[in-house]
């Protein structure tokens, strides 16, 4: 009987669908990362024609010993994740293996977790929730402008994006709703190629926003902007793409934002710019080495550097339709099927 290989228990709903799927199912037996040992040996089961794997975990890392491992029937590698940084997928697709991940049911809720970001960092909100947890508040000598930050709110706000898809203009649409009416602020984003859809989505933010988005060269989003957001794609183009001397080039007011992949942004050149005023203040929903990141990192210690675990797309509804949609690529695989959405490059 042809197996679904699941290395993480999905959900209820989830596992319900694989359960009435029609194929029989192997599933790690623990609420944990499976051994990558148990990951490899059930991949070369011939009867194991598709499998569902979690981003985060090193054992479903799909790489030349991962593919070495898979029989020649594996028809599918389903990644409950929209990113694929953590599959070969050039190396997949050379033996046949396609692969299916989750994009656009997480747009809302890495946006949510993106503005939030945003309000944390300028309003020093993480600051703030150590001195009372400390017991410094009491100590706090009060003063007009103590714990202040940067407005949101500001006239002349310039809010700059790398990467502009769907999570960025739904960041985008929350945003606006802090800002300045009377003076809405300038947005700008950084992309490796011009937008098929740049018409409509001028058209979109212009009709119900009154701004303008405009795409420029990164150089001018890091020297203009005060609010820099990361939701950019890795690859091997924007592996550092902010690194020292981005960071030299933005205001020392400036904030900036990483929702999208920890490496994109290079950790000491962060924490050394943060250390020396080059830059306000960062918020961070991801970092590079997570998760294995503790109290002692230059970016945890620092005051005016908010760490997250990488929340973006941790609400409920969310994970439910990441589930859903990451066991459905999973069983039209393993029929021969379309998937419901495929990795194409």
């Amino acid at each position: 009987m042809p197996k679904i290989l699941i290395t993480r228990h999905v959900g209820e709903d989830a596992m319900h669908l694989l359960g009435t799927s029609g194929f029989d199912l192997i599933i790690n037996p623990n609420n944990a990362q499976p051994p990558r040992e148990w990951v490899l040996e059930h991949l070369k089961d011939p009867e194991v024609i598709a499998a569902c794997i979690m981003h985060s975990q090193p054992s479903d890392k799909v790489d030349q010993e991962f593919l070495a491992a898979c029989n020649p029937n594996l028809k599918t590698i389903s990644t409950f994740s929209v990113g694929f940084d953590h599959i070969d997928v050039k190396a997949a697709h050379a033996k046949g293996i396609k692969i299916g991940h989750t994009p656009g049911v997480l747009s809302d809720a890495v946006a949510d977790i993106t503005v939030m970001l945003v309000l944390m960092t300028m309003r020093r909100v993480e600051e703030g929730i150590a001195l009372v947890k400390e017991g410094g508040w009491p100590k706090l000598p009060w003063a007009p402008f103590v714990l202040c930050g940067p407005t949101i709110s500001h006239p002349s706000l310039n809010i700059g994006f790398l990467g502009f898809g769907r999570i960025s203009q739904a960041a985008l649409s929350r945003l606006l709703a802090f800002t300045n009416k009377e003076h809405p602020p300038t947005i700008q984003y950084v992309s490796s190629r011009e937008r098929p859809d740049q018409k409509e989505i001028d058209e979109k933010f212009s009709k119900e926003f009154g701004v303008i988005v405009k795409r420029v060269e990164k150089e001018q989003l890091a020297a203009e902007s005060d609010i820099v957001i990361v939701l950019c794609d890795q690859n091997k183009n924007t592996i550092d793409l902010v690194n020292k001397a981005f960071l030299s080039k933005m205001k020392k007011t400036a904030i900036l934002v990483n929702c999208a992949r920890g490496p994109i942004v290079n950790s000491e050149d962060l924490a050394e710019a943060l250390e020396n005023g080059t830059i306000y203040a960062a918020g961070l929903d991801v970092i590079t080495g997570e998760p294995h990141v503790g109290p002692d990192h230059p970016l945890v210690k620092l005051k005016n550097c908010v760490v997250l675990p990488h929340m973006g797309s941790a609400d409920i509804d969310t994970r439910k339709a990441m589930a859903s949609l990451c066991v459905r690529n999973a069983i039209a695989g393993a029929k021969g099927e379309a998937l419901v959405a495929e990795v194409k490059v």
